[in-house]
């Protein structure tokens, strides 16, 4: 069975993720000969343009951050790995009408580095991360003023409350909602109902928890806790705005950290910032280390067919988009 190194490259995510694409079907694509193995989970997607008799897809990887990547490899032939992977990959896009792959590669992982010669890249902004391994992360990661945080809210009688089991889904959910109506969020991509949450915790079971902050008997914060080898994920994060003052998601984090070390992890993510200013001041204050650029990978595997899906999507409606990637879809 092979090793997954982070949840993100875990079958069970892919499966469970692929449900976000719009009638989006997971497939893994691997190679393992005498040098070592590569593996690749992915979703496929059909393009939604009809410009003659053949269906063609396209591909993404699931929500998070995965990509191809080499499990194991005989020193030294990481490259040759990566070079027969990508013929193989190539073939099978051929042979299943796929036209363009997009690609979110793991930053701290780093496997980018054996197949960034086969991709034009796309920097997303960057992600962050705490030092488990230091001696005292509290003392070493954490700023003063997050310090301060952290034992203000404590000293207001804010409780931590942990769920292993999506108990008490429905009040992540409710706080969840709260957030997303706070930030204006509409793209129903960033958005979870509270069955896709709770499903979670069957498919990706003892892989996840929910860490609650709770004041006076309510539910005030809450964030979902992902973990598997080395890395915690602090995933998905949900606030009552009303108890901002009380400081409870720095609270959250050194309790999700203090679990992260007691279970001998080396990293908790923190995630990125999507370019609020605000969200990257209030995560830096946890971390000493630098940030991981977030580099996305593009590819045309069908150039001449690309080229017709993108005449046809201008000729029909018109590209509203022009960055975009696939420009069929912009």
């Amino acid at each position: 069975m092979a090793n997954f190194p982070d949840i993100y490259f875990l079958p069970e995510w892919g499966k469970y993720f692929e449900k976000k694409e719009v009638e989006g079907e997971l497939r893994i694509v691997e190679l393992e000969n005498e040098w070592g193995h590569v593996f690749y989970q992915f979703i496929v997607r059909p393009i939604p343009l009809i410009s003659g008799p053949t269906l063609y897809y396209d591909t993404i990887t699931p929500f998070g951050f995965s990509g191809p990547i080499i499990l194991k490899c005989e020193k030294g032939r990481n490259e040759e790995l990566a070079v027969l992977f990508n013929q193989k990959f190539q073939e099978y896009c051929e042979a299943h009408h796929i036209v363009t792959e997009y690609v979110r590669f793991n930053p701290w992982l780093k496997n980018l580095n054996d197949f960034k010669g086969f991709y034009s890249l796309r920097n997303n902004g960057i992600t962050q991360y705490i030092d488990l391994t230091v001696n005292d992360y509290f003392a070493e990661e954490f700023s003063p003023k997050s310090r301060t945080q952290v034992r203000k809210a404590r000293k207001s009688g804010v409780e931590i409350e942990l769920d292993f089991t999506g108990a008490h889904t429905k009040e992540f959910c409710r706080l969840y909602e709260l957030m997303a109506i706070k930030n204006n969020v509409e793209n129903e991509y960033y958005l979870f109902t509270e069955e896709f949450i709770r499903d979670s915790f069957k498919l990706l079971e003892g892989k996840q928890f929910i860490l609650f902050a709770k004041y006076q008997g309510n539910y005030i914060s809450a964030s979902l806790i992902l973990h598997h080898g080395d890395y915690v994920h602090y995933h998905l994060t949900a606030n009552d705005p009303e108890y901002f003052h009380l400081a409870a998601n720095s609270l959250i984090i050194d309790e999700a950290c203090r679990w992260g070390v007691e279970h001998g992890k080396k990293q908790l993510h923190l995630g990125g910032t999507s370019g609020d200013e605000q969200l990257f001041r209030f995560k830096k204050k946890f971390t000493k280390t630098a940030p991981l650029d977030l580099l996305m990978g593009k590819k045309i595997r069908n150039e001449e067919v690309y080229n017709m899906l993108v005449d046809f999507k201008k000729s029909n409606g018109g590209i509203q988009n022009m960055d975009y990637f696939p420009l069929y879809r912009g």
